[in-house]
């Protein structure tokens, strides 16, 4: 493969379905992926007795996009939730919202609740939700983004829920396998350190030493990444970091234990259709797979998490267990001796030691006070070859827990701002910038195309480059 038209920094599944899409259209691309492995928050590990997930675990929504995927690839889709009550929390959360109208001056949640006439009861329900779901600190996470992602909850389809039976990382594997080799170059390994831009060049700098050039670029990375300043940009982009410094990432850590159907059946607290929820630091636990070899994860999230910081995995584990007993009220030597296994990911201990965060792996928990109008200021571009299809984390139900990786349909409403002309908007229709205007995903590479800044339509190889 000659030069690269396109770099995608970031292998996730928003840089591979980006990458799967331009191939496809006849797109020359290079993809960087920092990590030995491509999935970015998706990561399985695959025991005998079945997949246990330690990154993204729910695929939210009946979108046609992810359901066109895993339709096309043959991927094994188990539902969940379905008809479940809406749990007390939400309403809690709706009563609190209902008092602050949208668009009106922003406030911290942790405001809007020591100022709300609402009983006590339900004022600590929707703290713990903020804390605890939201992964987000209240006196930080701005009214408005929590209005706007409430709404995005409403959205038809969105009550449905479903777990890869498989594995999560079956839908990387077929997004990859979709991707056209004869125009993609995948890289890992490559930890991107820079970016240099002019007038149709983007020039690529890596931790290792190589270089990449292209007429641009997109970047999928995480925000924690891009808060950490871990990526220079030069000259820095318009608008960029003000926004950045307006959204957050919340704390997270999850644990997955592995329990024995002799032990398992002995209690009935716990189904695949529910949650409990306990004492600090895991205060939600779910059951991820049911028996004959059970997967229970504990949640910890926001203010718990940072509980946990600092211990290894195998305290991890010994903590959970020791929780999951209690919430259980079973017997602490029967628990032990059913214990099949335990699982924990440091997604902090991932980065190389100057990109750690103080936030680790993070839940995008939308924007700080006044972050709300700053999300949108990620996608709208300028006169500058970077793209930007990650925006503020993917959506989710409100009665899911926020564990979701990535979702090619949250990259499609993402990539849709293109179409819109906030992607990128030059100074002049004509002007010749090297820019990505705007790209329009599709479940199908094939009604995937370009659209360009000019006023006339696209080639029919989908590209138009000025």
């Amino acid at each position: 493969m000659t030069g690269p038209e396109v770099v995608i920094i970031g292998g996730g599944v928003a840089g591979l379905t980006a990458a799967r899409d331009l191939a496809a259209g006849g797109v020359r691309v290079l993809v960087l992926e920092a990590r030995d492995r491509l999935g970015g928050r998706v990561l399985t590990h695959h025991t005998p007795d079945g997949p246990v997930e330690l990154g993204a675990e729910f695929v939210h929504g009946a979108s046609v996009s992810t359901m066109g995927i895993v339709a096309e690839a043959g991927l094994r889709l188990r539902e969940v939730g379905r008809g479940r009550p809406r749990p007390d929390f939400f309403a809690a959360m709706d009563q609190l919202l209902s008092l602050a109208a949208v668009g009106a001056a922003d406030e911290s949640f942790r405001h809007l609740v020591d100022r709300a006439d609402v009983d006590a009861a339900s004022k600590a329900r929707a703290l713990g939700l903020v804390e605890g779901y939201h992964a987000a600190d209240p006196a930080r996470i701005s009214v408005q983004a929590l209005i706007q992602d409430t709404a995005a909850d409403e959205r038809p389809g969105s009550d449905r829920q479903f777990r890869f039976t498989d594995g999560y990382d079956g839908l990387v594997t077929a997004i990859r396998d979709r991707v056209d080799p004869r125009l993609c170059d995948i890289r890992c390994n490559m930890v991107v350190t820079a970016i240099e831009w002019g007038q149709k060049r983007v020039l690529i700098r890596t931790a290792g030493g190589p270089e990449f050039t292209a007429p641009r670029a997109i970047v999928t990375v995480p925000l924690g990444v891009l808060k950490a300043g871990a990526i220079h940009f030069a000259p820095a982009l318009p608008g960029k970091a003000q926004a950045l410094q307006a959204l957050e990432m919340g704390t997270v850590a999850r644990v997955s234990l592995c329990v024995g159907s002799d032990v398992w059946a002995s209690q009935d607290r716990l189904t695949t259709d529910g949650f409990l929820f306990g004492d600090p630091p895991f205060a939600v636990w779910w059951l991820s797979s049911p028996a004959p070899v059970a997967v229970v994860t504990g949640w910890a999230a926001g203010p718990n998490a940072r509980l946990l910081a600092g211990l290894n995995e195998a305290q991890r584990v010994r903590a959970a267990l020791d929780a999951l007993t209690k919430v259980l009220e079973m017997d602490p030597v029967r628990m032990q001796q059913g214990l099949r296994g335990g699982l924990s990911h440091d997604w902090q201990a991932v980065l190389p030691r100057r990109l750690q965060l103080r936030r680790g792996w993070g839940q995008p928990c939308g924007g700080g006070v006044g972050g709300a109008a700053r999300r949108d200021a990620l996608l709208r571009g300028g006169s500058h070859p970077i793209g930007w299809p990650e925006r503020d984390g993917p959506r989710r139900h409100r009665q899911c827990p926020p564990s979701c990786g990535g979702d090619p349909a949250e990259l499609e409403r993402r990539m849709g701002g293109w179409a819109d002309g906030r992607m990128g908007r030059a100074t002049r229709p004509s002007a010749h910038h090297p820019i990505i205007y705007c790209y329009r995903f599709s479940a199908r590479p094939s009604e995937s195309r370009w659209r360009c800044g000019r006023r006339t339509p696209c080639s029919p190889a989908g590209r138009h480059y000025t």
